[in-house]
């Protein structure tokens, strides 16, 4: 009976520690394109100028990121956060991963197959391999940024991802 009893303290403890584990807030500085190590994303960014003129009023940087794990990641336009650093540093620019609620006048102004194209994604399947268009406003200078910050909210983590360009 003692043995019952200790085994079920020990996988209460497990279990318990476990979930205050996934609770805490994590920063994870990676390079671009580099498997991250717990989570089994690969995340890198790139920036062409030729898309300047896609949506008004931003610019538009590439963001691949693939999904190694062995999970679906829960992605959300409204709870993830995207931020760009430039190659100064000084500043971190926020970026817009959902333009329909943002932007309204900008969204309805795209061509109806873009919107299919852009629109951010709800869920990283296994194995996926997925580009998220994300718009950076016109005044941001996103051709010296070196640096992409995304907060995975279902991940609870912030990535902090050196582009490789």
């Amino acid at each position: 009976m003692k043995r019952i009893l200790v085994a079920v303290l020990v996988i209460a403890f497990v279990a318990a520690s476990g979930a205050a584990y996934a609770k805490k807030k994590r920063v994870i500085n990676t390079v671009g394109g580099a498997l991250i190590p717990g989570l089994g994303l690969a995340i890198d960014a790139s920036y062409d100028p030729q898309l300047d003129n896609f949506a008004a009023g931003y610019k538009v940087l590439n963001v691949a990121i693939i999904n190694n794990s062995f999970n679906i990641i829960e992605m959300s336009p409204q709870r993830d956060g995207w931020w760009i650093k430039t190659k100064a540093g000084d500043k971190k620019y926020k970026l817009v991963s959902d333009l329909r609620s943002e932007d309204p006048d900008a969204w309805r102004n795209l061509p109806d197959r873009a919107k299919n194209l852009v629109t951010y994604p709800l869920l990283l399947p296994i194995g996926a391999r997925q580009v998220i268009d994300l718009f950076v406003p016109a005044n941001v200078p996103v051709e010296d940024f070196d640096k992409v910050i995304v907060f995975i909210n279902s991940l609870n983590t912030t990535v902090e991802v050196l582009a490789r360009q």
